[in-house]
């Protein structure tokens, strides 16, 4: 039979869901409506189905409609792709016709293979496929059987690639800056405007190869009017010039002093002409002493779009601490070469900083002196490293490169010129290595190790040098429950480590025909911290394994004492640094004392969360479940845009299936840390300048808290 729209199976029941339009959603966490349609009959189920979807289309339309991209911003999303992405063909074909091989033949078929791929995605979906009607269609037009040969070929590899649709986050980008809001729908038709646009970019072969452009005769107008107005140039250095005398079939080569006398003959009577003094632009003309960096206009507009983004709340705490600091770099790149204008801002200088990213340091921008050193001085630390320590990886430099592609953008939308020749793709870098082996995953006995340190069976002591020795205490602390949490959760650090009392809930559901109580936690942005993205914001049951231990117990502990957050022993009032860097710093030692090798088999503790997604994968949980969980983008459109985050009953059970390495722990009595129970300063912050020491506990200087 097949599947019933809008309808999902669980256990012996069926459910209608459908996700709610953004007007009547009141958060995301609400913004699927779910029905139970009380029957076991496939039959009873797709009658009811069908008329409820009737009844919400009626009164879903009308609302999604009022947040629907107009058409009007349909075309700008189109003109920005169509843009873009000819000027990209266009600078690849010129890069192709320097090639001695070059064959204009076979790139113009190239490109009109890439245009019916495209075209086939924006009107077929994902799903697309070259069958009879197609292919017929594209016979019609002339296309040989082997050319759609290549785009059935074509079109079937960026299908597996997954590299057919475009990034969310872009879409996203491009809807809302024509105005729109980033809702599933707009999202859709932003996607189908991008496949037509590159379809048409790729279908503009002649102007690329047979230089047939419908703009020259306007340019060429426009250049003979301005010449037309121009001042004639009165002054000539050369000791001959050519003079085209009236009605002459041919020039004329007269001697310098000849000209000028014949000239001056026709006008005894008029002035001389004058040289016209060259008129600077305003901007220069205002510049009467040195700029300072924080007056560079790059710096200026880019702390608009820092600004916009951190009102948007887009960023986490480490992009808005990045973007300055790279917009300050090439800031300073630019005033090294004496370039302050946009419009003298071109590829090369993206190069230039391409290359000292490969010069610096590798761990420049950890230091906050950094942003004070010159070039020289970055470059002078970056020479005196190994080659192994010398250089940005790879995601790094991308990274640096998307926020300026951000700010060329936000120039260009303020209406600076700028080199349209700029392209931001030509300075991506390929990563050398697979993302799953970045960093290694913790087996389970590498997981169990770490729950038989010290601290989570009995430590000496609570202060940093006694937490690694054996003796009768237990703490509990983020040491602790934030550590057990990374493992039964999946949750990013920073998700887990700033949790507040109020993002832990429960909520009472029938699980197998019993009423149940499921506890979970909120993972939202709050005034606490920031989350990675849009995607990232989700709720997680919790393992039944961290209430065996007693973590309900400890929030109600740390709730009655007055605390916001969940882990109160990680913030510090003189500092702003993540908090998961403080649980780094406690963590660190024991994962190396845990795990010997951790650094030559790449153990560290983002492990964790690696380690959980696979052994979700290897149990066969589907994907879309896993990124329900994991927080993740989805892998396809239904899973990202049609489907919301799964019921937490039916989250439970994968969860479960994560191996329980802590079956060894016995719970205590809450023993919260000594200074957090007395509500005192924290022994590892910082005083204020002024005073002397930094307080009892604290740890040696520490290099950067990676990942």
């Amino acid at each position: 039979m097949p599947a019933i729209p809008h309808v999902v199976r669980r256990g012996a029941f069926y459910y209608w869901r459908r996700r709610l339009p953004s007007a009547l959603a009141e958060s995301r966490n609400s913004a699927t409506l779910i029905l139970g349609l009380r029957t076991s009959n496939p039959g009873r189920a797709r009658y009811l189905a069908g008329q409820i979807s009737a009844l919400a289309d009626r009164c879903f339309f009308p609302a999604a409609m009022t947040s629907r991209l107009s058409q009007q911003q349909i075309q700008k999303v189109f003109r920005i792709v169509f843009t873009q992405h000819l000027d990209k063909l266009e600078a690849v074909a010129a890069r192709e016709r320097t090639e001695n091989d070059f064959d204009p033949e076979k790139s113009r078929r190239s490109e009109r293979v890439m245009g019916h791929v495209y075209r086939l995605l924006e009107t077929r979906g994902r799903a697309a496929a070259v069958d009879e009607r197609s292919a017929a269609q594209m016979a019609a037009q002339g296309m040989g059987p082997d050319e759609i040969a290549e785009i059935a070929f074509m079109l079937d590899l960026m299908q597996r690639q997954n590299v057919a649709a475009e990034k969310q986050e872009r879409l996203a980008t491009l809807v809302e800056e024509v105005g729109g809001e980033p809702n599933p729908m707009n999202l859709a038709l932003a996607q189908e405007t991008v496949y037509r646009a590159f379809a048409e970019a790729n279908f503009q072969s002649e102007r690329r190869h047979d230089g047939v452009r419908v703009e020259i005769e306007k340019t060429i107008a426009d250049i003979l009017k301005d010449h037309a107005k121009a001042p004639r140039d009165s002054v000539d250095h050369a000791e001959t010039r050519l003079v085209v005398a009236p009605l002459a079939s041919s020039p004329i080569v007269v001697p310098r002093e000849a000209a000028a006398t014949a000239e001056g003959a026709r006008n005894e009577h008029a002035p001389p002409p004058a040289d016209p003094a060259p008129t600077p632009s305003p901007a220069k003309a205002a510049r009467t002493k040195p700029l300072t960096l924080d007056e560079h206009p790059f710096v200026v507009l880019a702390e608009g779009v820092i600004q916009k983004n951190a009102d948007a709340k887009a960023w986490d705490t480490k992009s808005q601490r990045q973007a300055p600091q790279i917009s300050r770099l090439f800031a300073r790149l630019l005033l090294e070469q004496g370039v302050v204008e946009f419009e003298d801002i071109h590829q090369k200088h993206l190069g230039d900083l391409d290359d000292l990213f490969g010069a610096v340091a590798k761990s420049y921008g950890r230091s906050p002196r950094d942003n004070h050193r010159t070039l020289d001085q970055l470059r002078a630390i970056g020479a005196a490293k190994p080659p192994s320590e010398r250089g940005l990886v790879a995601g790094t430099v991308n990274r640096h490169f998307s926020f300026l592609g951000q700010v060329l953008a936000h120039i260009r939308s303020r209406g600076h010129k700028l080199d349209r020749d700029i392209d931001m793709t030509l300075m991506r870098r390929k990563s050398t290595e697979r993302g799953r082996t970045k960093r290694g995953l913790l087996t389970e006995a590498d997981a169990g190790a770490i729950f038989r340190l010290a601290f989570f069976i009995g430590c000496a002591g609570w202060k940093d040098d006694e937490i690694l020795i054996p003796g009768p205490h237990v703490f509990h602390r983020a040491l602790y429950f934030a550590t057990l949490m990374l493992h039964y959760t999946g949750a990013r650090r920073e998700e887990i480590c700033g949790l507040s009392v109020r993002d832990v809930a429960y909520v009472d559901t029938v699980i197998d025909g019993k009423l149940q109580r499921l506890h979970y936690i909120k993972i939202r942005t709050s005034e606490i911290r920031r989350i990675k993205n849009l995607y990232s914001e989700r709720s997680v049951v919790l393992h039944p394994e961290l209430i065996r231990l007693g973590f309900l117990d400890y929030v109600a502990a740390v709730r009655a004492l007055g605390y916001e957050m969940v882990f109160p022993d990680l913030k510090s009032p003189t500092s702003s640094s993540p908090l998961g860097d403080r649980l780094y710093d406690e963590l660190i030692d024991g994962l190396h004392q845990a795990i010997p090798d951790a650094k030559e088999r790449k153990k560290v503790i983002h492990s964790m969360r690696k380690s959980f997604g696979n052994s979700l994968k290897q149990k066969g949980i589907h994907s879309e479940i896993r990124s329900d969980i994991m927080g993740h983008s989805g892998a396809t459109p239904t899973e990202e845009i049609y489907c919301d985050a799964i019921a937490l009953a039916n989250m439970l059970p994968s969860i479960m299936k994560i191996p329980i390495v802590t079956a060894h722990l016995q719970p205590h009595p809450i023993r919260l840390l000594p200074w957090v129970q007395d509500k005192l300063r924290p022994p590892f912050s910082r005083k204020r300048r002024g005073t002397d020491g930094a307080g009892p506990g604290r740890r040696r200087a520490r290099k950067t808290k990676g990942e």
